[in-house]
């Protein structure tokens, strides 16, 4: 049985109603611009269920290669992405590690006039020393996730006031 502890949670406000905000973070590229993490690749398969992507993170010689696929969806509603990160030397032909699964669920939720749209982060059957290295990263995933939130809320809010 595997064992999945929330690592993240977090929600904003987005002036925009749910379909908007869900059908924006159907595209990986999209739900991915502008992170520090770059969509190397992505395939968007219309239902949902099947897209996927490719993100990169590069400090120094380490590279961070995120295999992500959407594996669940209910329209307007719930986005779960599955990821699989893999780090490894620049340059090098195989992974050096191979990190614990992890799923992110994105949720919409009608909130007054707009959406309230939660990230949760979820990692399954969690090493020991990914735990412990988490407490060295200063609450960097936290920062990561929270800037992807104002950014999504900023670019759905100007695409619904330039249309």
């Amino acid at each position: 049985m595997s064992k999945v502890r929330t690592r993240i949670e977090d929600s904003i406000h987005i002036d925009a109603p749910p379909h908007e905000v869900y059908a924006y973070c159907m595209d990986p590229a999209k739900l991915f611009a502008d992170d520090p993490k770059t969509v190397v690749d992505s395939f968007v398969e219309p239902a949902g269920i099947g897209t996927t992507a490719r993100l990169e993170y590069r400090s120094g010689d380490m590279v961070e290669d995120d295999r992500l696929w959407y594996s669940d969806v209910v329209p307007d509603s719930r986005i779960d992405i599955s990821m699989q990160p893999n780090l490894s030397i620049h340059g090098a032909r195989s992974p050096l590690h191979e990190s614990a699964l992890y799923t992110l669920t994105h949720t919409f939720e009608a909130d007054g006039g707009g959406t309230r749209m939660t990230i949760a982060v979820k990692v399954h059957d969690e090493p020991v020393f990914e735990r412990i290295a988490d407490r060295f990263h200063d609450h960097g995933p936290e920062r990561l996730v929270h800037d992807r939130l104002s950014r999504i809320r900023e670019a759905v809010e100007q695409s619904l006031a330039t249309a």
